[in-house]
Formats: structure tokens, C-alpha cells, sequence
């Protein structure tokens, strides 16, 4: 299932760039052409955003820390 969400999340995003571009760059279009880009758009914003969250829900952030007790070095010594 994961790669289905996977899928649709990177086919809503595709959707979404393209036609949030039309929707811009359309100057001398139709005057229902942007909105209907803008809809298609807000379309393909909420399906890839959905399945993101749908992949992403559940998983806990992997927090890297440091060593304990490692002796480290100073960048720089200065012995006279």
C-alpha cells in the first residue's frame, strides 16, 4: 500500500506544479482557464499532500546523537 500512497503523492505533487504553472503563466487564455487550473491545481495539492501525511503517519524522526564520552580533540593547540 505504501508504494500506491507513494505513487498518487508524486503523481498530486506533479499535478499541482503543472498546473499552478498554467494557472500563473495563462495571460491571454480564456478567462475560465486559470480557474479551472487553479482547481485542477488545488486538486493535485490535496492528494499529494494526503498521501504524504498517509506515508509519513506513524513513523518517529530518527534523532542522531552524539558519543558519549568520546574524547575529542581541540581544533586547535597552541603549545609555547
Amino acid at each position: 500500500m505504501e508504494k500506491l500512497y507513494a505513487i498518487a503523492c508524486v503523481i498530486g505533487w506533479g499535478f499541482f506544479y503543472c498546473f499552478a504553472y498554467l494557472a500563473v503563466a495563462s495571460v491571454n487564455d480564456a478567462a475560465w482557464m486559470p480557474t479551472t487550473y487553479a482547481i485542477f491545481a488545488f486538486a493535485g495539492f490535496l492528494v499529494g499532500m494526503l498521501c504524504w501525511v498517509r506515508l509519513v503517519s506513524g513513523k518517529q524522526p530518527q534523532l542522531r546523537h552524539a558519543p558519549v564520552r568520546v574524547y575529542r580533540a581541540p581544533a586547535f593547540s597552541r603549545e609555547v
